[in-house]
């Protein structure tokens, strides 16, 4: 029988650790990623949505002009559409420009930041029963001297329950990858300081420049809002290479004031590894234009060179004389190594028994 410290906890405690690593890095990456925003809030779980108006369609965020120093309330209904009782958290979200463009949330249960301090009044927790839903009033005070500008806070609901981790992957040999999956719904509260028809409306374009994603290229268009209002653009990029014109259309979400998004353009049939001369033309707002021209590379994909390494082993390695022939053979030696330490756990899997033969 195998002791406490023998092949088999040691096996285990490899698994562990694998399996600490996957978890410490999904926590690291998933808090990094935003709820998205959108119109529909709810997730056939729990929703979040304002009071209907008087005309009795609800909105799907909220909208309120307020002046600096003054206040307004709003009402959010918390709707439970599932069949048993469910206890919600309730947190105020800051609202951010997406990398790529669009509206996006960062939730802060238990504090705040900017804009989202503006929203109080709402409890920490909130218990729906089933088919129910449960109306929540709150207050938007925005501070005095607050400069005249569109700002962008959201109100965010979660289960109050701890969370259970999930498969999320294995290898089919015991190993398995774990996660811990938090459903998050967020209703955006949009603010209007100062008269609207007063407010400038201004996009940038301060650089473009080339990317290669495999084999497809693509321009990265950076767009910054230097205005005061939430602004989104549309319209082409064109380029010229060898006498010949290729043309994309170009669709950029919202970008929140004092903010910037690299919007992304797939350029199909653009040249790669050479500067070509391009131009950029965007509509916004009410019938403003912001254009940029200038010359762009698209990265050409290095040249490669494929070693085979070990039995069924190739390792993929940039041609020319970047690598040098100590390098290859330290690759090649790496292989054999790991090939070895293969053998050796399979014969602590199967014992001693295994690699022995019987004696009468």
């Amino acid at each position: 029988m195998t002791g406490p410290q023998g092949p088999a906890w040691c096996r285990w405690r490899a698994v562990a650790l694998a399996l600490a690593v996957v978890l410490a890095a999904l926590a690291a990456v998933i808090p990094a990623l935003p709820a998205a925003a959108a119109p529909a809030v709810g997730n056939g779980q729990f929703g979040i949505t304002p009071a209907p108006g008087s005309s009795g369609t609800p909105a799907p965020y909220f909208v309120m002009t307020v002046a600096a120093g003054q206040s307004v309330v709003g009402t959010a209904i918390i709707s439970n559409p599932g069949t048993r009782t469910v206890t919600l958290r309730i947190g105020r979200s800051a609202g951010i420009t997406a990398g790529n463009g669009g509206s996006a949330f960062n939730p802060l249960f238990g504090g705040c930041s900017g804009s989202a301090c503006w929203v109080t009044g709402l409890p920490g927790t909130v218990t729906v029963p089933a088919g129910m839903g449960d109306r929540q009033p709150f207050i938007v005070h925005v501070p005095a001297r607050t400069a005249p500008g569109q700002y962008l806070a959201g109100i965010t609901v979660e289960s109050n329950a701890s969370p259970r981790s999930v498969q999320v992957g294995s290898n089919g040999k015991g190993a398995q990858a774990r996660a811990v999956i938090i459903d998050q719904v967020t209703v955006a509260v949009a603010v209007t300081v100062g008269s609207l028809d007063q407010l400038t409306t201004r996009l940038q374009i301060p650089a473009v420049t080339g990317v290669a994603i495999g084999q497809l290229g693509r321009l990265s268009i950076v767009l910054r809002n230097t205005g005061q209002t939430f602004t989104g653009a549309r319209g082409r990029a064109s380029c010229t290479a060898a006498g010949q014109r290729y043309a994309y259309t170009v669709i950029a979400g919202t970008v929140l004031p004092h903010g910037q998004a690299a919007i992304p353009v797939n350029a199909s049939g653009l040249p790669k590894g050479r500067a070509v001369s391009c131009t950029v033309l965007l509509g916004y707002g009410h019938g403003l234009t912001v254009r940029w021209a200038g010359t762009v590379t698209v990265p050409a994909l290095p040249a490669t060179r494929i070693y085979h390494t070990g039995a069924g082993a190739y390792t993929v390695v940039p041609a020319g004389p970047s690598v040098p022939p100590w390098a290859i053979a330290l690759m090649i030696i790496g292989v054999l190594a790991l090939a070895v330490m293969a053998v050796l756990l399979r014969r602590l899997r199967r014992g001693p028994g295994h690699d022995t033969a019987g004696h009468g």
